[in-house]
């Protein structure tokens, strides 16, 4: 059997090179994958390969979150296996790397309908980091991070509807790249909060996740890396714990960029606030039926009963003032730099136990920790990608996000391939 490499970009080079066929690439990462998910459970179910097209990903085997319809297959959503239906077809970002020569060999757990920050499902085996056992996996995307970090799967498609990539991204190491809201359709792909949802990419390395945005989104193109960056920095002084503050710190010393602090907690409670209100009218009418007949999952059940009782004027004003702050927020922070560096959780990763609600350890700031940082990104629609930065006294990843304008998702990944820290040290 071939020996994988540790990048996709190494195997995508092998193959060009002609040291290994493509159909030999495709069984050495579906046998790596079956055999790895009985450590680290996380498919849903295994899938034909289909005849590989020619394109830059021929040969790449993935497997993504069980959100996206398939041919002739609904998605699972989290709350079970896919439904067979004949006549539809893929969604439009599985299509997308499907035509540049991808195949999909699997489907992944995800939190019951994109719902949860965590990986909290009652339907489906815990998923279990694989860079430590005790540590909480994040969601909803929880599976395509779990895929990732095992090497089940160079990278995985998930989506971030109030950071459900970026989250799972943070407590497994990875690179979590939320992208442009609308940059990528979510056609095929089962709605939570239509207004804030993204399809985002989840990988080890930037180099991968480049190439999977490349074929997402062809018509952006690639950009050479600038040789003088400029960056804000928002580091709150209460609501962050000082040893993930110290490691920002530590990283933002050893930046070959210059970093300017900057105070947001005004207009970041504003957009929050704003966020809230989208997400949970929006979860509200999304799962209407079921939360009127007392049937939805119960993270559904959190959010979307409180958006039940929202006043619609409040979802509109919400929705009216969206494209200005979007505007003054673009003109306030990145008029004179690149790039805002916000922390991605509060607290450093948690135990699993922690923040898994029901269980007699969980703590609710801990679980609020985790998110806290996330849904003002997805109500502005801005690009984000979750970057590690250092460890924690356990080992576990302390990660920051790094925003940008909307549709700088290449500048992004030049940037995390800058970075003076690299999680996984290959």
């Amino acid at each position: 059997m071939f020996e994988l490499p540790a990048r996709m970009t190494q195997l995508q080079a092998n193959i060009r090179a002609g040291h290994v066929s493509v159909q030999d690439a495709l069984l050495a990462q579906v046998h790596r994958g079956r055999s790895l998910n009985a450590k680290f459970p996380c498919v849903v179910e295994e899938l034909s390969l289909s005849p590989p097209l020619d394109g830059p990903l021929s040969g790449i085997a993935l497997a993504h979150k069980d959100i996206f319809q398939l041919t002739d297959r609904e998605p699972g959503c989290g709350i079970g296996m896919g439904l067979a239906q004949k006549g539809i077809g893929p969604a439009k970002a599985n299509l997308s790397l499907q035509q540049a020569g991808a195949n999909q060999w699997a489907t992944l757990v995800m939190a019951p309908h994109a719902c949860g920050a965590t990986s909290q499902n009652k339907h489906f085996a815990r998923c279990i980091n694989p860079t430590d056992a005790d540590a909480a996996v994040g969601g909803s995307s929880s599976g395509s991070a779990v895929a990732v970090a095992a090497g089940m799967s160079y990278a995985a498609l998930g989506t971030d509807t109030a950071g459900s990539v970026r989250i799972p991204a943070a407590t497994c190491g990875l690179m979590g790249l939320k992208t442009t809201h609308g940059a990528v359709s979510t056609q095929g792909c089962a709605p939570l909060a239509p207004s804030l949802d993204s399809v985002g990419i989840l990988s080890r390395f930037p180099q991968d996740a480049r190439e999977i945005w490349a074929a997402l989104c062809p018509q952006l193109p690639r950009q050479l890396a600038k040789q003088s960056i400029n960056c804000q920095l928002w580091l709150p002084e209460k609501g962050v714990a000082l040893s993930v503050a110290l490691a920002i710190r530590t990283w933002i010393s050893q930046l070959d960029a210059h970093v300017s602090d900057i105070h947001m907690a005004e207009s970041f409670d504003v957009l929050n606030r704003h966020a809230q209100r989208v997400l949970f009218y929006e979860t509200a009418q999304t799962h209407h039926a079921s939360l009127k007949l007392g049937s939805a999952e119960p993270g559904v059940q959190a959010i979307g009963l409180m958006g039940l009782g929202l006043p619609q004027r409040w979802y509109e004003e919400s929705m009216h003032s969206r494209p200005f702050l979007l505007q003054d927020f673009v003109n306030q922070h990145f008029s004179d730099a690149d790039f805002l560096i916000v922390p991605s959780l509060a607290d450093p990763v948690p135990d699993w136990q922690t923040v898994e609600i029901g269980h007699p350890s969980f703590d609710r700031a801990a679980l609020f920790a985790m998110h806290r940082f996330m849904g003002f990104v997805n109500y502005l629609g801005l690009p984000s990608l979750n970057l590690p930065i250092g460890r924690d006294a356990r080992g576990r990843a302390i990660c920051v996000q790094v925003l940008a304008k909307p549709f700088a998702e290449h500048q992004l990944l030049n940037f995390a391939e800058q970075s003076p820290f690299t999680f996984w040290n290959l």
